[in-house]
């Protein structure tokens, strides 16, 4: 899936097709209005599949975030560096890396964790509640359907490949990894270009405790 996700990204056009304006929508910023009302000033925040930085990343430290984001395509990644330059950004797959733990007051990932093996999903979270300082917040992007694989010959000009849980799935998933589901959400309607589970949630007890 990873090297189908990766060469999708890098031959597509993504960003003219999902982010010609630039700015947030929105149910974007709603909701990441919400996360940062949830943080402390000038929060730092992780992106685990940031992108080209817009609009998520240049909208929130546009509100004074110090941005850390991840991606697996250069291009995006060069796009992003070029667009936000206050954040650091490192090309690499995000659920492969190792941070420091206990570092970031928010966790964001739009339209990003579906993109990796859903077996995977669980350990995920658990990294991520890993990651968040105490009483941490996590905004993402999660699937509306029960697909261990899904594939599209072209997306945006080039193969895609998603594998997702029903919501219900992941509240659980998220539970067991200790957060607490603050604010859900769906967006669009099955058979839309978006549709997906919105999630924020915040960090109720270290993983495993």
């Amino acid at each position: 899936m990873r090297k189908i996700v990766k060469e999708g990204y890098e031959k597509g056009d993504y960003p003219g097709v999902f982010r010609r304006k630039g700015v947030p929508t929105e149910m974007e910023k709603r909701f990441l209005d919400l996360l940062l009302s949830q943080c402390p000033s000038d929060p730092r925040i992780l992106d685990l599949g940031c992108g080209t930085g817009i609009p998520v990343d240049r909208y929130l430290a546009a509100q004074g975030a110090q941005i850390t984001g991840l991606d697996i395509s250069p291009k995006h990644i060069a796009l992003a560096i070029a667009t936000v330059p206050s954040a650091l950004y490192i090309e690499a797959d995000f659920s492969r890396i190792d941070l420091v733990d206990r570092t970031f007051d928010a966790v964001v990932s739009l339209y990003a964790i579906f993109h990796i093996p859903r077996q995977e999903h669980k350990a995920l979270f658990a990294k991520i509640n890993d990651l968040l300082k105490a009483k941490g917040v996590l905004l993402a992007t999660l699937g509306t359907s029960g697909s261990e694989y899904a594939e599209e010959a072209d997306w945006t000009g080039a193969p895609m490949v998603w594998s997702t849980y029903e919501p219900k799935k992941y509240g659980e998933l998220l539970v067991d990894a200790g957060f607490e589901l603050s604010e859900t959400q769906f967006e669009g309607q099955p058979g839309d270009d978006e549709c997906h589970f919105w999630v924020l949630a915040r960090k109720c007890r270290e993983t495993g405790s």
